[in-house]
């Protein structure tokens, strides 16, 4: 890498629209989760945890479905970021419309099989004899739509290439919102597993309906069409989105193992308990997850300016920000889960605590683990990412091969280790691709957030002794604990940042900037 010093303006720029990305997509995902936390104890209601549970695995098979919508999708953004620089459109669209049609045939060659097979697929996975008719039916529907989604997700990739992350995001959430309603309501007339897939399916249609007239009014000058077709930009498909893909869908097979062998070794109830505890965890790490578009593409662009410097500042802020985004909300399930499991379902699980710490903490080397993923493919490597993907897989399988022997904590708390050793290995991994980059400089960021982190849960443990009045109902009762709890954490936490010094004078101006327009600023 060249050591050129980098335009501050630009820099400036680049860190306030990263942290405007970052804070609007925040934003998105506390919407969507809210949906997902009114619907769950719905769809528990209706068809029991262990419903629930074959829920969750319909899921987990739909998002393998959809290899579309991950890493290939990452390599048209790229494409199309690049296009808007430098006016090379006649490439950009015939590197979009050669993938859209390779997409089309893998898709069809994977998913159809899977439609006509799927309840063989459910016998297999071990769904219930009550479940089998209902989830091979939701497998078939999903997997058709799947074909529609894959091809679909270069007009999403358009969207946000087109630096209009944010509108995707928007109509997610406006969807996510949508697809709850109508499944509350499905369920209320004893509709089950196949209506819920149908809901779905047509939240699918509508994304890729709102993405495609979105990407014809952002950039007008990128087309998918049959006509820009061609072999020329098979070796640069290959190299770059190929192996992008090929991250992604080990990924979505990593995350299918451990929900399919809870089911088959532990029973539906198990695989219940696992999902809610995953759920919450998830919703936490959506957090951190927002960070990570925006990071790839100011990553790239602070990369390519050759200052050693910017980047060596740029990956010690992002483990920073990635280290309070996830670090207090996977430490507040883990002291307060249980409580906020019983509030948003009416249900008490005697091992919920020990599943939630033991998620929590997978949930929290996984987080580190992602980012060390989006740094290394900023340098445009494509080796390691791949071999952290493998070597996880490999962990894993191990462990599940033994389940019956460690039990179902034991497993959890294999999953943690395993979710370790990808993360160590991604910090290795930017070590020998940023040379100018030491680990020993995240240590004092990493302890004044921490110190800051056990503050905030201080205040929260200290305000849930605090006695609230007689509440015949407990579910209410457990959402006022939540409530004085929150507030408390709230109240303490500025508090707590600056007794620290966790966030900085410069960082405090960022962050007003970001969230008050400049004229009112003014």
């Amino acid at each position: 890498m060249k050591t050129t010093s980098s335009n501050p303006a630009s820099v400036r720029n680049l860190a306030h629209s990263i942290g405007r990305n970052t804070i609007f997509g925040v934003l998105a995902r506390f919407s969507q989760v809210a949906t997902r936390l009114v619907t769950i104890p719905i769809v528990i209601a209706h068809l029991g945890l262990g419903g629930y549970g074959i829920w969750s695995i319909i899921m987990t098979t739909a998002a393998y479905m959809r290899f579309g919508s991950v890493g290939i999708k990452s390599a048209f953004q790229k494409y199309v970021a690049e296009s808007t620089g430098n006016g090379d459109f006649e490439t950009t669209n015939k590197l979009l419309s050669t993938g859209a049609a390779a997409m089309l045939v893998v898709s069809v060659a994977a998913l159809i099989p899977a439609a006509w097979f799927s309840t063989a697929l459910a016998r297999m996975a071990g769904v219930p004899p009550e479940f089998l008719h209902s989830a091979a039916q939701s497998t078939s529907v999903l997997a058709l739509i799947m074909v529609l989604s894959n091809v679909g997700a270069v007009y999403e990739a358009i969207v946000m290439g087109g630096h209009r992350i944010d509108l995707s995001r928007n109509y997610a959430t406006f969807l996510t919102v949508a697809e709850a309603v109508a499944i509350v309501i499905l369920l209320h007339f004893g509709y089950g597993l196949f209506g819920m897939a149908l809901v779905m399916a047509a939240s699918e249609i509508g994304f890729v309906l709102c993405c495609y007239v979105s990407a014809k009014r952002i950039v007008p000058q990128v087309h998918v069409k049959s006509r820009f077709v061609t072999r020329s930009v098979i070796p640069e498909l290959v190299r770059f989105a190929g192996s992008y893909q090929l991250v992604a869908v080990l990924e979505v097979l990593y995350l299918s193992i451990l929900p399919v062998a809870v089911l088959r070794t532990f029973g539906a109830d198990a695989a219940g308990l696992y999902a809610l505890a995953t759920r919450l965890v998830v919703s936490a790490a959506m957090l951190a997850d927002a960070f990570l578009p925006s990071i790839l593409s100011g990553g790239a662009m602070v990369y390519a300016s050759g200052s050693q410097e910017e980047m060596r500042r740029l990956i010690a802020k992002s483990f920073k920000i990635t280290l309070g985004l996830c670090l207090f909300p996977l430490a507040f399930i883990g002291f307060f889960g249980p409580t906020m499991v019983f509030a948003w379902t009416g249900q008490a699980y005697s091992s919920l605590p020990t599943v939630l710490w033991l998620v929590c903490a997978a949930g929290f080397f996984q987080a580190f683990s992602i980012l060390g993923l989006v740094l290394y493919r900023v340098s445009g490597r494509a080796l390691l990412d791949n071999v952290r993907q493998a070597l996880r897989i490999a962990c894993l399988l191990s462990i599940v091969a033994f389940a019956r022997h460690w039990g179902f904590f034991g497993v959890l708390a294999g999953l943690a280790i395993t979710e370790f050793i990808g993360m160590a290995f991604m910090l290795y991994a930017i070590t020998k691709t940023f040379h100018a980059f030491q680990l020993k400089a995240l240590l004092p960021d990493a302890l004044k957030l921490t110190a800051a982190s056990a503050v905030v849960l201080l205040a929260g443990a200290t305000a849930m002794r605090l006695p609230l009045p007689a509440i015949a109902n407990n579910r209410w009762h457990a959402v006022l604990e939540l409530g004085k709890v929150g507030l408390a954490c709230l109240l303490a936490a500025w508090p707590a940042l600056a007794l620290t010094k966790s966030v900085t004078g410069a960082e405090g101006k960022a962050i007003i900037g970001i969230l008050v327009p400049r004229r009112i600023a003014a």
